[in-house]
């Protein structure tokens, strides 16, 4: 009797088991779609973009999390936003400039709460005196996390395409 038992005992743990992979065998639906995630980025770079354009140092300084990283070449990491309002601001005063970011490919992680926009950027300034304006075009990679209903970003790098001193 003790025996029977086991036996019904086991071959239910089996079919529960069975089912409940059966079920699960099915892959889970993704958390955002490839062009939800490309639109979103569409939509934060216009921003972005027309937040230095205004030099509006707070509206740019929004857009990372308390505790993102700035990593700019030829320049100090800026760790937290105090720091990144720093680098912000130093930038910000630049005359003539002119910044616009343009995606190039949009990944978006399996939980949905990151994306990385990889991408380019053309960036114009006020030569020095007399001169022409300087024209800049570089690449850059910046990590996003969804933050309530709001994406913000956690790390930014950015570098010039252009040889730099001794190249």
């Amino acid at each position: 009797m003790g025996t029977a038992l086991c036996r019904s005992v086991v071959i239910l743990s089996l079919a529960a088991l069975m089912g409940s992979c059966a079920t699960s065998s099915k892959p889970p639906a993704p958390a955002m779609d490839q062009a939800a995630a490309e639109a979103v980025m569409a939509s934060i770079n216009q921003k972005f973009a027309a937040a230095v354009a205004a030099r509006d140092t707070d509206q740019v300084v929004g857009f990372y999390a308390d505790d993102a990283h700035v990593l700019p070449a030829n320049a100090p990491r800026a760790d937290g936003r105090e720091a990144i309002r720093a680098t912000w601001t130093q930038f910000l005063r630049t005359p003539g400039l002119s910044l616009v970011p343009t995606s190039t490919q949009v990944i978006v992680s399996g939980a949905g709460d990151l994306l990385i926009d990889v991408g380019s950027y053309r960036m114009t300034m006020d030569g020095p005196k007399g001169k022409p304006p300087i024209e800049d075009v570089g690449k850059y990679v910046t990590v996003y996390r969804k933050s309530g209903e709001d994406w913000k970003i956690i790390v930014d790098t950015f570098n010039s395409d252009q040889p730099g001193p001794g190249m």
